[in-house]
């Protein structure tokens, strides 16, 4: 009988152990936590039905746990709201989400510290719960009076904004119930984009977009029906009954969803373009609906400082030439926020080397420039020069200078009349490294036309000046030998006519050779006869290396007018003194 008692007890207990354990995991797949109750590992809380989950999560191939809410039935997690976004963890077993008795919750990391908290001040101990709705909103209230909300999820919102979610702020507190995009999609820590409610004391409220203090969107006043600058929100399929409602403690938007069995929601990307997603049975995956700003490369510094941003390429985000990503690992994590740095720092008042710019073409100016009242693009350029803050320039009939980081550079296609070239400041070194980085089989064979002819030309001015007899070839451009012109006077000599033409801003095209009927750059043809008339300086300081000529000739880096060499300026004060073709070569053959 004693046996049969200890067996029986024995079985008790075990049964009651076992029914703890399955009541605690029961309360674990529940809606619902009570004071006392947690969360760790892979537990979670269930909406009633069936909606949302809530528990510790991983983005992407992260290593750190998250506190967050996401909708339970959909294939492909996606998270609509997070609790620790600025302190991970790193062991979600260890950790727990404990609501408290008196009415807070707490995220405890793997040393028992608070990570995270509601931080409410509410009277009421021991008789609060924290519960999860279908709305995905996780609410704590009193247990005795569900209407009194102690706090809520959707009163700190994170990066998105869902139906029956709150955008606005607080009336009392000023605290703003707005969105901040994730830094990554392997970081929901908060980046730099935010979309606020505007309070401007008016009634007329709107939507704004800022990047940290830098507004890039707006919305339009709010008058009661629709955004003004954003109207065909009304006749959205998906959204219904958007309203703001403002009372003594809060001031915010609002909507519902148009289609029952259908999800909808505003989120702001990484991107930092608020996007609105639809999910329906039959489409299998989220499909994206609206936008704004329809265009990534509006959002402003969205490729941070010293970086272009090209809407038709991919990667949409390049660092300038001569620069380089500041923070590597972030840019593969498709973060660009913190933008670029110089390869090679600047050569301020160098006197061996100095600074040199490079021209971007078709280019969609960065904000703020400092407007100078200037002749010339060559005094734009003196002036930036002599400035070591001066990064940039540019001369579009009036010169423009911009100082410190360059935001929201954008590169736009070549046969948009809005695009101007754009002068970077970059390191000497740095130009001739970009120039060999870009060279194509055009830019070869540019540079063996230009050796060649730079090597008949040395040998050729080798040869007259030994014989103090002046000339020099330059025939590329009209395709007929100097010696030709030299027979009948030297006031049609070519190299003569070039070194004029360039002298007096005349039309170079008059240079071309006729066969070619005009069709030739003039922009490129220009630079072609400058170069040359540098190339033959009587002074070999002044002559362009090779590295430089092939910048030019690629338009990467422009030249200013040359001087007329002092040889060619003899020959213009001294014509008795010209020497015809056929002496020179008869008394070659001698």
């Amino acid at each position: 009988m004693g046996i049969i008692s200890k067996k029986t007890w024995f079985s008790q207990c075990f049964l009651f152990v076992l029914f703890l354990f399955l009541n605690i995991q029961i309360s674990k797949e529940s809606d619902t936590l009570s004071p006392g109750q947690s969360l760790s590992g892979n537990q979670t809380l269930t909406s009633a039905g069936g909606i949302f989950e809530l528990g510790f999560f991983t983005p992407g191939n992260s290593q750190n746990y998250y506190i967050g809410i996401w909708y339970k039935t959909l294939p492909n997690q996606t998270v609509v709201w997070v609790a620790n976004r600025k302190e991970p963890i790193s062991d979600h077993f260890s950790s727990e989400l404990k609501l408290l008795e008196d009415g807070n919750l707490v995220l405890l990391n793997q040393s028992g510290a608070a990570v995270w908290s509601t931080n409410s001040t509410s009277t009421v101990h021991n008789s609060t719960t924290a519960k999860l709705l279908d709305n995905a909103n996780f609410v704590i209230s009193n247990a005795l009076d569900s209407s009194g909300v102690i706090w809520q999820s959707f009163d700190h919102p994170t990066n998105h904004w869902l139906p029956g979610g709150k955008l606005g702020y607080k009336n009392k507190t000023n605290e703003e119930m707005n969105l901040v995009s994730w830094r990554s999609p392997e970081n929901p820590a908060p980046s730099l984009f935010s979309l606020d409610v505007a309070r401007n004391g008016t009634g007329h409220s709107h939507l704004l977009m800022w990047n940290e203090t830098h507004q890039y969107w707006n919305s339009g006043d709010w008058t009661g029906k629709i955004f003004t600058l954003v109207p065909e929100l009304q006749l959205n399929f998906y959204v219904t009954n958007m309203t703001f409602i403002t009372n003594e403690n809060e001031s915010y938007f609002t909507y519902t969803s148009a289609i029952p069995n259908a999800f909808t929601r505003f989120v702001l990307e990484v991107t930092g373009q608020l996007r609105q997603y639809v999910w329906q049975e039959n489409f299998g995956e989220w499909k994206f609906f609206w936008t704004r700003p329809t265009q990534q490369c509006e959002v402003y510094a969205f490729c941070g400082p010293f970086s272009v941003c090209n809407q038709k390429e991919e990667p949409l985000c390049v660092c300038m030439e001569g620069f380089e990503p500041k923070m590597q690992e972030n840019w593969k994590l498709e973060d660009h926020t913190d933008g670029c740095v110089r390869n090679a720092p600047l050569q301020c008042d160098g006197i061996e080397k100095k600074d040199r710019f490079l021209v971007m073409r078709s280019m969609f100016f960065p904000d703020n420039p400092e407007s100078l009242a200037v002749g010339s693009i060559e005094e734009c350029e003196s002036t930036c020069l002599s400035n070591c803050s001066c990064n940039a320039f540019a001369y579009d009939n009036g010169c423009s200078i911009w100082k410190g980081d360059l935001f929201n550079l954008r590169q736009l296609e070549s046969g948009d009349e809005t695009g101007r070239n754009f002068h970077l400041r970059i390191a000497e070194s740095e130009l001739i490294q970009t120039s060999v980085k870009h060279k194509s089989v055009k830019t070869v064979l540019i540079v063996c036309a230009a050796i060649a002819g730079f090597c008949i030309l040395c040998v050729l001015v080798a040869v007259i000046l030994w014989r103090r007899r002046p000339t020099v070839l330059l025939e590329g451009v009209d395709g007929r030998r100097n010696r030709e012109k030299l027979e009948s006077g030297f006031e049609d000599y070519f190299p003569l006519r070039v070194g004029k033409t360039v002298q007096n801003g005349e039309d170079v095209l008059a240079l071309l050779d006729d066969r070619l009927e005009g069709n030739a750059i003039t922009e490129e043809l220009n630079g072609a006869c400058k170069v040359a008339c540098w190339c033959i300086q009587d002074d070999e300081k002044d002559r362009p290396t090779m590295g430089q000529v092939v910048q030019i000739l690629e338009g990467v880096t422009e030249v200013s007018i040359p001087p007329m060499p002092r040889f060619l300026q003899h020959l213009t004060e001294n014509p008795a003194e010209v020497v015809p073709y056929q002496e020179i070569s008869s008394t070659t053959e001698s």
